[in-house]
């Protein structure tokens, strides 16, 4: 499970230099209308690949998360080259060009990659968008991971069918191919490979060969030029060297009389070594310059044999590739596959893989009823008792799929069915697909009875962050929903940003932005509240200001909601 440790802020929007350090389990982030907090939100998903909203972005900006990364993070990491440590930082900078530069653990990566890293380490609903849950990939996903140990079983079963059936119809294709080729055709791949094979190409081979001929060529020159060099500065009572030290043991006679002197002197010396150093590489390098007629003709033909390659086959490259496929379809001549027995091996496989998709759909259909009950049962705690959560499987037909019963159907290593999340926020009103139905804050809330959802598979999940998860919600739904939070938080990071005290109290960090003057321009600035600045600030959101009746208030509300335990080991 991956968490986040730090985010810092420099130059979005409003903020200009700011830190925010996060903690494990369900944290807030709370201030006044305009302070940034959807700042803070918006860098936080511009780091991880996504897009900034407005103007927020300006030459100098950058942003950097450190996150303690899953499994699979590490795995991208290793897999782009890139040391996967016990930390995963990820930055990026916005230049004067407009463009931004991308770097995970200080390696440079494309945006792409940024946001493929982002999808590992965090969910981010900013405004109510949360482009991870549009995604089909994840909500089949999504779909799969509420269905425990059983749908995981299924889908690996699946994915190993799968693989089986591909490579068996690999087989079987290049069988086939390999029995329409025409006599003349083989004639021509032996040739190739006759021709080609003794040749031992590799790509790059004449780029390097051709610096090596000119090197080759101009040896004497070379050699000469660089004992012409040795010669000026070391060579005899003449060279620049030791007329330096000569001079140079004149001024030290006389360096103690003047100081611009003596350090006139001190430099010379460090010249006089200098020089000597470079005479002494210079005749190296003399002795070193290769003098080699027969190597140069053995350059010369080499490169004469590639230009012809070259000639016939457009490039070293294309000649290899050629050289390929002629190997290929050689060795598949010469096999003798029996077409018959593959074509019953693919069917074989096919039925296989057929068998698994079916069990996996029956996997996800049962994990589909208890994922829609599960959602229906916390939108209604969310203060959306009539809407409605759907979760539909179907299928595309393709020729070239697997045949389930009905048809081929398109299949791939996670199935043949196409999961999509559909959703109405009325009794009677058409479950739409989520990119088409809800509106931002009934997304949050959505995202937020999925995660509780998920939460109670066990599943490993990133960190979760929302926001507009309180729009339109009163006091006692307010604290049913930070109720929710505190669940999910036990097993999952989750940041929410949020205006009702209620959801703040039942959290177990406190992060509060609010906005300062610096220069004559407002900015916005990120600190932890804890021990009375916790009371102080619960208070201030739920009268705007923090009298003692509201600082008594707040203190009932984190006794209520959990927050005083927090509150009673920050002041102790």
């Amino acid at each position: 499970m991956s968490r986040l440790l730090e985010l810092r802020v420099r130059g979005f929007g409003l903020l200009r230099e700011c830190r925010l350090e996060a903690d494990a389990g369900f944290g807030v982030l709370s201030g006044e209308t305009g302070a940034g907090k959807s700042l803070c939100i918006g860098a936080l998903r511009w780091v991880l690949g996504g897009r900034a909203e407005g103007d927020t972005v300006a030459p100098g900006t950058s942003v950097s998360a450190v996150f303690e990364p899953d499994p699979e993070c590490c795995a991208i990491l290793d897999g782009l080259g890139i040391r996967a440590e016990d930390l995963v930082t990820l930055s990026r900078e916005a230049a004067a060009s407009g463009r931004s530069t991308c770097r995970a653990n200080g390696s440079l990566v494309s945006q792409a990659t940024l946001r493929d890293l982002g999808d590992h380490l965090a969910d981010v609903t900013a405004q109510g968008a949360s482009q991870r849950l549009l995604r089909r990939s994840w909500q089949r996903r999504a779909l799969d991971e509420s269905g425990g140990e059983a749908a995981g079983r299924a889908a690996a079963e699946m994915a190993q069918a799968h693989r089986r059936w591909r490579s068996a119809l690999a087989a079987l294709e290049e069988a086939r191919a390999a029995s329409r080729r025409s006599a003349s055709e083989l004639a021509e791949a032996h040739a190739l490979v006759a021709e080609l094979e003794p040749l031992r190409l590799h790509e790059g081979e004449d780029g390097d060969l051709a610096a090596e001929r000119l090197r080759l060529r101009h040896a004497e020159g070379i050699a000469r030029a660089a004992t012409a060099l040795a010669d000026a500065v070391t060579g005899d009572e003449s060279g620049a060297a030791e007329l330096v030290e000569r001079a140079t043991a004149e001024v030290e006679a006389l360096g103690g009389v003047h100081p611009g002197l003596q350090a006139l002197g001190e430099e010379a010396a460090v010249l006089a070594s200098g020089l000597r150093d470079l005479g002494l590489a210079a005749r190296r390098l003399a002795v070193d310059v290769e003098l080699d007629p027969r190597r140069l003709e053995a350059v010369e033909e080499r490169l004469d044999t590639l230009a012809r390659v070259r000639r016939r086959h457009g490039s070293i490259r294309e000649a290899l590739d050629a050289l390929d496929a002629a190997r290929r379809a050689r060795d598949a001549a010469g096999s003798g596959h029996d077409l018959a027995a593959l074509e019953a091996e693919a069917a074989r496989m096919g039925e296989r893989a057929a068998a698994a998709a079916r069990s996996l759909s029956a996997a996800r259909r049962e994990a589909a009823h208890r994922l829609e009950r599960a959602v229906q049962e916390r939108l209604a705690v969310l203060e959306l008792p009539h809407a409605r959560f759907r979760v539909t499987l179907g299928t595309v037909a393709d020729a070239g799929g697997l045949d389930l019963g009905r048809g081929p159907v398109r299949c791939d290593a996670g199935g043949a069915d196409q999961v999509e999340l559909r959703f109405s926020s009325t009794l009677n009103g058409i479950p739409l697909p989520l990119d088409e139905g809800p509106s931002g804050g009934e997304l949050s809330r959505l995202a937020l009875a999925l995660a509780a959802a998920a939460a109670r598979t066990g599943s490993a999940q990133p960190l979760l962050v929302l926001d507009e998860v309180d729009t339109g919600i009163g006091g006692e739904t307010a604290a049913r929903v930070g109720d929710l939070l505190a669940e999910i938080g036990r097993g999952r990071q989750v940041l929410a940003v949020t205006h009702r005290p209620e959801i703040a109290a039942r959290a177990a960090w406190h992060l509060r932005v609010s906005r300062h003057e610096a220069g004559g321009s407002p900015g916005g600035v990120v600190e932890r509240v804890v021990a009375d600045g916790r009371v102080a600030e619960v208070a201030r959101m739920m009268s705007g200001r923090a009298t003692p009746a509201a600082l008594a208030r707040a203190a009932e509300l984190l006794r209520e909601g959990g927050g005083e335990d927090a509150f009673r080991r920050e002041a102790g």
